[in-house]
């Protein structure tokens, strides 16, 4: 993919809502949370969370995976007090990837942890969790989605893009309060070439508008961001920078232009965003509380990503360098 300078990212002037000043106030003040990238592409020998595009895998035979899926070690309480321990005030899982399959309870697709081998309701059970400590629970939502039949056909966008509200409506209003929504996969200043273009590329227009006021008018405190790599726009609560501080593009895709919203730079723990043992090189605390401190320098929120394994758990290496973080931030 290459990054272009012209940029025509979706109007979304009609958009009437926004997060409330108290969710608004909250995020800022909260400051620290963590991420987890999880789901199929976990399974994997090789490859990370792009594995389906990168790897040319026939879609059949990667939604197979699912047949697969069974992280018996998974404990959602002990990821919450592990988040305690961590400093962190939210958390944030990546509720559905580009890959398509979610990790709820969903009627709007068979492609989903409960019709894997686990059969449990992934989120539903960190909602309680997270809501048991106060911790407020984001979710991370693609808007690609590679397996969805509407997905790619331009004759049926309109389909997909009620597939896509209504999986949001589900996130929304299955789980409690939450505290945000992350969109990924609409990158408005990137050039596709023919292949990707098949992949990333919207086939019309994602309705951002009506996305951004459905979350709002269902939670009125969650705060909204798009990965987008471009200034917030309207309806939409902060700016995001992925491996950079707000205005820096050291990693070629990140905006050098700082908007009016509020803040956030986020950080992976390990050397990718998903877990891959191929790759394993964790980062030790003192890295990651100097990443920390610059970012709330900046007037950032931090994020801070792991990749639980596909038993469930996450890696031991990395619990013990959130732990060493807790203390560091606590000081």
């Amino acid at each position: 993919m290459k990054s272009i300078n012209a940029c025509k990212p979706e109007n979304t002037s009609a958009a009437k809502l926004h997060a409330s000043q108290t969710g608004v106030r909250k995020f800022v003040k909260d400051g620290f949370g963590l991420t987890a990238h999880w789901g199929l592409y976990s399974l994997g020998t090789s490859g990370n969370e792009w594995a389906l595009f990168n790897e040319r895998i026939p879609v059949k035979k990667y939604m197979e995976r699912m047949n697969e899926f069974n992280p018996s070690r998974f404990n959602a309480d002990e990821w919450a007090d592990l988040l305690l321990e961590a400093g962190a005030k939210f958390f944030m899982i990546t509720s559905k990837h580009h890959d398509g399959f979610c990790l709820w309870d969903s009627d709007l697709t068979d492609f989903k942890v409960t019709n894997s081998p686990f059969k449990r309701n992934i989120l539903a059970e960190l909602a309680k969790a997270l809501n048991d400590r106060g911790i407020p629970l984001h979710f991370y939502y693609s808007l690609v989605d590679w397996t969805h039949s509407a997905y790619k056909l331009k004759k049926t966008w309109n389909e997909y893009i009620a597939y896509y509200q209504g999986q949001v409506r589900e996130l929304c209003t299955r789980f409690g309060k939450i505290g945000g929504v992350l969109f990924d996969g609409y990158w408005p200043r990137v050039q596709f070439n023919k292949h990707e273009a098949e992949w990333f590329g919207a086939q019309g227009p994602w309705d951002l508008a009506g996305t951004y006021d459905l979350i709002h008018s269902l939670q009125p405190h969650a705060v909204i961001t798009n990965n987008t790599h471009i200034p917030p726009l309207k309806g939409e609560d902060y700016q995001i920078w992925e491996l950079d501080l707000p205005g820096e593009n050291t990693i070629g895709f990140n905006s050098t232009q700082v908007g009016r919203k509020p803040l956030a730079c986020w950080w992976n723990l390990n050397s990718g965003w998903s877990y891959q043992p191929w790759n394993h090189t964790v980062k030790n605390a003192e890295e990651i509380h100097c990443a920390y401190k610059k970012a709330r320098a900046s007037n950032a929120v931090f994020f801070l990503n792991v990749g639980p394994r596909p038993f469930g758990d996450i890696h031991p290496e990395e619990q013990g360098v959130l732990r060493e973080i807790g203390k560091m931030v606590r000081e």
